[in-house]
């Protein structure tokens, strides 16, 4: 990658702790991924885990280290590798012990993400047919801790009322790291609830988040049968709603895991319900479009934005620049943290 090229940041990704995937961090140029550390583990499972991915990471640090800060980003990118954010994408390992929070911050995670597809203790998923929102007890309490650790709150899987309160309950900018979309999408292979309403989207970038838009074939209008330029189309008309400095890119790329961990993310232990047959065929890190069968590829998605008319400054401020202001400004403490403005009535 050369030295003008835009820091690409993937604001979700869930890899196994493997070098064959740091290694298409490598090709592809990514100067930082947030990865997943945990869905529906609890606390015990999760800590193991994230001691194995701290192993890992020490074993491959010529091609990557774990990063807590934005300057932690900027550094190990500068130094031609990949920057490994910790994050959840459910509150799980917490259980309903506030001071986990805490705990889990001090080994390095960064981003939570409230709510994995059903309701838990602090609010509800998209999955659920009534959606009470924000819990008034440990939901409030939690978004609290969050702000105040510099934990970054994400609500990408979380259903709409869940989603607006949090947005404005945070006193810190909040962020939905990979999701589409619903009204340009309209109906995607899997899950239309999945994506996001145009007025959740706009209250997010009033109030200083980022939206980190997907090529997960599941997520975009024609699947993989999307083309490059479609999927630029898509960043244009979400820049157009919500302005230039709230869009980013987030892939889902979920690389190394096989379709039976895929279907226990989606159901859960308790569930005895499967994904559809022909889903369960297909590896989660398979059956990408051409343009990105891997992050090896993002120079694609740099080049595509560039194509299509946006200014390199714009397009460096959606490969990674946005998320990287994000995180500068969510990983501190609250002490720095000013409350962002209110949404417009």
């Amino acid at each position: 990658m050369s030295r003008t090229a835009p820091l690409i940041i993937d604001a979700l990704q869930i890899p196994t702790p493997e070098r064959r995937w740091f290694e298409e961090w490598k090709a592809g140029g990514v100067g930082c991924v947030h990865a997943t550390m945990a869905i529906w583990e609890g606390a015990e499972e999760t800590f193991s885990y994230i001691g194995r991915y701290k192993r890992v990471l020490e074993e491959n640090a010529d091609l990557v280290a774990q990063a807590a800060t934005a300057d932690d980003i900027e550094r190990i990118a500068a130094s031609g590798r990949t920057a490994v954010v910790f994050g959840f994408q459910n509150t799980a390992p917490v259980e309903h012990d506030i001071e986990l929070f805490r705990s889990f911050r001090d080994l390095g995670v960064r981003i939570m993400q409230l709510t994995y597809n059903l309701q838990n203790y602090i609010g509800c998923g998209y999955w659920e047919a009534n959606d009470s929102g924000i819990s008034s007890r440990f939901g409030r309490k939690a978004i609290e801790e969050m702000n105040r650790l510099g934990i970054l709150i994400d609500l990408s899987h979380c259903g709409e009322r869940t989603t607006l309160e949090a947005i404005e309950l945070s006193a810190r900018p909040v962020s939905i790291t990979h999701a589409n979309p619903r009204e340009y999408v309209g109906s995607p292979t899997f899950g239309a609830g999945r994506l996001k309403t145009t007025e959740a989207i706009k209250a997010l970038a009033r109030r200083g988040g980022v939206l980190g838009l997907s090529p997960n074939r599941n997520m975009i209008k024609h699947g993989t049968d999307t083309t490059l330029e479609q999927f630029c189309d898509m960043v244009a008309w979400v820049v157009e709603r919500i302005g230039i400095d709230a869009v980013g890119i987030g892939t889902d790329y979920c690389a190394g895991h096989p379709p039976t961990v895929r279907n226990w993310w989606r159901y859960a232990r308790w569930s005895r319900e499967t994904a559809p047959a022909a889903q369960m065929k297909i590896a989660p890190h398979e059956g990408w479009q051409a343009w990105f069968r891997s992050p090896a590829d993002f120079p694609n998605i740099t080049a595509g934005l560039l194509r299509h008319g946006f200014a390199e400054a714009e397009v460096a401020m959606l490969m990674g620049g946005n998320f990287l202001r994000l995180f500068r400004e969510s990983f501190g403490d609250a002490a720095a943290a000013p409350r962002p403005a209110a949404a417009a009535s």
